[in-house]
């Protein structure tokens, strides 16, 4: 369940994290990455609607594999009763990693889309019902102007040759999440009830199986939070306190992820319905409540915050017709975090003029190369187009104007109390928010078992001891510098020391070394 975008006549690639979410255990995704290895693979192929191949197994004849990318839906030739098997996660990890080039569809392919489109037509017909009730649209987890247009679709819709055609598929989809987040809710409340002593809490399994259940019910993002959660169970000191805050977190996504609907209509109507679908049914950024600070306090801006913490994915060619910003950005850190054997790269930026921050994502395999980011300590201009949210962080570069230039001032640092209140504002905004960049002059010293980032207001504590703690130590001498950092719900992450010299990159390599 991961809408790609579509550009031309092939399909937009899904990054890697998507396709090991869908895998149904653990056991799945680690045996899909073995397959996702070119020398198995045969006469692979890619469209706008399909990707396929045939991988060379222990039988006499290759497997015949194919994916459907809409819905997603799965063929293998194999015995697996595992959906996805092993060589449709590996054939997906293939073509997300760009190894997979555009091809005409072979016979198997091409008669098998056939036929699913036969069978849906069939089952369209049979369950059309023109006189039923629309559906409750709190309930469904679908953009406002979608929303709509499922309504007016369920009652027949605006022309005579639309009625008794509802949106089948959107209207399936949208009950398996509120589904799952039903289930979630409850095992949420489950687990508080009978307290974090609960032997259970310690077995990975427990939260395995209610991760796979999530990515069933298409909700992939929440499933990799109770993943990462499932990780801080008796690591440290304080982890109760840590995991029951997040059990609050998870409450409020199954709650907010059935009410996307009443979110948005707080400031959409139907007048919006044609800048709702020029966006594909996102609202253009700058649309309503966009402060200074780059927050969007409209309840359209929460709903599509919402969407993203639960796993919708917006169309990379959607985000790219937006509005761009236009600005000079000093890049000013990168992260590198490795999640299930997938290697996230964050690059943050900040706007010279417009004093935004923005995220740049990037993703990998393990063991394969990350690059073409922009290095830390250097300038940009770009035009950035930003992803919807409360707190648009993530953008996507457009036109590059300029690049690799020398960052010899830096970008501007604040205070430990400023940075405090940039980091209040945007939790305020998007309380399930895991990462918050900022940059402030203070100096690293010691703070009881641990590290703190000091100046004469306050002090962040560091999470942990990170591998660039001893060069951040011996770069600034025990003294004030301006240092870029990321909040999180465990401390401060030094990603990047701006000195006269140059920046020096301190932040974590995600296993890379």
């Amino acid at each position: 369940g991961y809408p790609p975008g579509m550009t031309g006549s092939t399909a937009e690639r899904w990054a890697p994290e998507h396709v090991v979410a869908m895998a149904p255990d653990v056991a799945a995704a680690a045996a899909g990455r073995t397959m996702a290895v070119p020398s198995r693979w045969a006469a692979t192929g890619a469209d706008v609607e399909a990707v396929w191949g045939l991988c060379r197994g222990s039988g006499a004849e290759p497997y015949q594999v194919a994916v459907e990318l809409a819905e997603p839906a799965y063929r293998c030739t194999c015995p697996s009763r595992k959906l996805p098997c092993k060589h449709a996660l590996g054939l997906l990890l293939l073509w997300a990693n760009g190894h997979v080039a555009e091809a005409a569809r072979p016979l198997f392919v091409g008669e098998w889309v056939a036929r699913r489109a036969a069978r849906t037509a069939a089952s369209a017909a049979r369950d059309a019902d023109p006189g039923g009730d629309p559906p409750d649209d709190a309930e469904l987890d679908l953009g406002p102007a979608a929303a709509r247009r499922v309504t007016r679709a369920a009652n027949g819709g605006d022309h005579p040759e639309g009625a008794g055609k509802p949106d089948k598929r959107a209207m399936e989809r949208a009950a398996r999440v509120a589904a799952g987040l039903a289930e979630l809710d409850r095992w949420v409340a489950d687990r508080v009830r009978g307290g974090l002593t609960d032997p259970a809490l310690a077995s990975y399994a427990t939260w395995d199986q209610v991760a796979a259940r999530l990515v069933d019910a298409q909700a992939p993002a929440l499933a990799n939070r109770v993943r990462r959660l499932a990780g801080a169970v008796g690591t440290r000191p304080g982890w109760h306190e840590h995991v029951l805050a997040e059990f609050g977190v998870l409450h409020v996504l199954a709650v907010a992820g059935r009410r996307v609907a009443d979110l948005a209509a707080a400031d959409t109507d139907d007048d919006h319905d044609d800048q709702d679908d020029n966006h594909g049914g996102w609202p253009a950024p700058g649309a309503r409540g966009v402060g200074g600070d780059g927050l969007d306090g409209s309840g359209a801006a929460l709903a599509d915050s919402v969407r993203t913490a639960v796993g919708w994915q917006l169309r990379q060619a959607d985000v790219l017709d937006r509005p761009p910003v236009t600005d000079t950005w000093h890049v000013c850190g990168r992260s590198d975090v490795l999640e299930d054997r997938i290697v996230v790269r964050r690059t943050w930026l900040r706007g010279v003029t417009t004093r935004r921050w923005a995220l740049l994502l990037s993703f990998a395999a393990y063991g394969q190369s990350l690059g073409g980011e922009p290095v830390p300590g250097t300038l940009l201009r770009a035009d950035l187009h930003s992803y919807p949210g409360a707190v648009p962080l993530r953008a996507l570069i457009g036109v590059v104007h300029e690049s690799g230039a020398l960052d010899e001032s830096g970008p501007p640092a604040s205070t430990v109390v400023e940075a405090c209140a940039g980091v209040g504002a945007a939790l305020a905004a998007e309380l399930w928010l895991e990462r918050h960049p900022f940059t402030v002059r203070a100096a690293p010293t010691v703070a009881g078992q641990g590290w703190a980032l000091t100046d004469a207001g306050g002090s962040l504590p560091i999470a942990g001891t990170p591998d660039g703690l001893a060069v951040l130590v011996a770069c600034t001498g025990g003294r004030p510098a301006s240092i870029t950092a990321e909040w999180t719900p465990e401390g401060v992450v030094p990603l990047t020391v701006h000195l006269p010299s140059g920046a020096v990159d301190v932040g974590p390599r995600g296993g890379w070394r």
